[in-house]
């Protein structure tokens, strides 16, 4: 049993943005401005960040034009790279991914207890504590994507087009109306090359999981032609709301409050609208949360369903709901996992570890896409969706990505090089291992 082919162009780039549109999206802004320093680095960073994570969605763009599958990362770099590492690196992004789930659940638990303790108090707020608030979100997202595709696909692209336009929004309003212009903002500061390239190695983890949406090849209704031009429209349209909310959030916010609060965002709504700026803030943080689980349920599950069919992963993870026509066991399978990173996050109260490790491998994955886009103009002739300048785009993003990865891995604690390399070392010997069996 295949899997059902519904999803058009609107939806693909609202799938494209829904994951990288997520809560802790704001953590990792407090990171990137608190390692820029300045204006000017914090600009330089997400134009950098953003003009390279375009080249990388165009290499997908190609990619998912020539294997609409929903193995994704997984056939992309086989051919290049090999079996093994191919499989590896896709299990360690699974794992990343993960991971991020984790952050999101922790930041959205905290969101939604902050909404609420305004409003109610005593024992219920008790009850209701952030761990609960985000098992609650997390088990109804679940529960959207198990009923159907169809159904998650119009809930994912009205929330996210929302999302999109609000934080722009936000961000035009914080230029006209607010007269409170931070100290660091005054001017736009001294160019350090090495703050601005470090807080650029972090801005790729704003864009984390937009490639999600190549996993839906199997489910697209044009893939030659829709599903891959989705992917740098959706990332073009992430760059605009990244450096504009980014932005705003550096000039209103005070550098000593970032280092001190999970949710900036929060505050940013206090300074520019008081009372009812936190509260729309607030909402808009809890449908992010939403929109981002749910994209991040629909792509990810997609791959772990195709690596349970072709046996790599146990196979009962590889069933299709006779009903829905949707992945269920993956679907259950991403939930558990989800639930556990959420717990080991809540009870280490560490976020930043996992932020740098998804924003250091994103890096090297993405040189690894680039490399596979090139391999591909050398050695296929029939490239149905060919970018123009695709091969100067690519050596530059193979190039960019890779010292970017490596200048993340030097100026972070060392457990995040410990992380991805012995991670990904490990999986590519469980890959070896497992593709022998086969």
């Amino acid at each position: 049993m295949s899997l059902k082919r519904t999803l058009k162009f609107n939806r693909l780039v609202a799938v494209t943005m829904g994951t990288p549109l997520a809560s802790s999206v704001f953590p990792s802004i407090m990171l990137l401005d608190l390692m820029a320093s300045s204006l000017i680095n914090e600009i330089v960073a997400i134009l950098v960040a953003t003009a390279l994570v375009i080249m990388s969605s165009f290499a997908y763009s190609e990619l998912v034009s020539i294997y609409p599958t929903a193995a994704g990362n997984r056939v992309f770099l086989r051919r290049p790279l090999g079996d093994a590492v191919a499989l590896g690196l896709s299990l360690m992004w699974v794992f990343i991914t993960l991971g991020a789930a984790g952050v999101e659940g922790y930041v959205v638990g905290y969101v939604l207890y902050y909404l609420i303790s305004l409003y109610v108090h005593g024992a219920l707020l008790s009850v209701l504590t952030p761990l609960v608030l985000s098992l609650i979100v997390m088990t109804l997202i679940s529960i959207i994507n198990i009923i159907g595709v169809e159904i998650s696909g119009n809930f994912q692209m009205g929330v996210t087009y929302f999302i999109a336009a609000s934080l722009i929004a936000v961000s035009i309003i914080s230029a006209f109306i607010s007269k409170s212009i931070t100290a660091q903002a005054q001017t736009l500061g001294s160019f350090n090359p090495v703050n601005a390239l470090s807080a650029a190695a972090v801005g790729v983890y704003f864009f984390l999981g937009y490639s999600r949406v190549t996993t839906l090849g199997e489910e697209a209704t044009d893939y030659r032609r829709s599903l891959p031009m989705a992917i740098p429209i959706g990332v073009s349209i992430l760059g605009v709301v990244f450096i504009s909310i980014s932005t705003a959030i550096f000039m209103h916010v005070p550098i000593k409050s970032l280092i001190s609060i999970l949710i900036p965002q929060i505050l940013l709504g206090k300074y520019l609208l008081g009372g009812e700026g936190v509260v729309f803030m607030v909402i808009i943080s809890v449908l992010m949360s939403f929109s981002a689980f749910n994209a991040g349920a629909l792509g990810t599950s997609r791959l772990i369903y195709a690596l349970g069919r072709e046996g790599t992963l146990p196979r009962f993870l590889g069933r299709v709901h006779r009903r829905f026509f949707t992945p269920y066991t993956a679907l259950l399978f991403l939930y558990a996992v989800a639930v556990a990173m959420l717990f080991i996050v809540t009870y280490t109260k560490s976020f930043s570890i996992p932020l740098y490790v998804a924003a250091g491998f994103d890096s090297f994955m993405y040189a690894a896409i680039g490399y596979s886009a090139l391999w591909h103009l050398r050695h296929v002739n029939d490239i149905p969706f060919r970018v123009k300048g695709g091969l100067i785009m690519y050596i530059i993003a193979v190039v960019a990505f890779t010292l970017l990865g490596i200048l993340l891995l030097l100026t972070t604690p060392p457990i995040v090089a410990l992380v991805i390399i012995l991670g990904t070392a490990f999986l590519i010997v469980y890959a070896r291992y497992r593709i022998k069996t086969l």
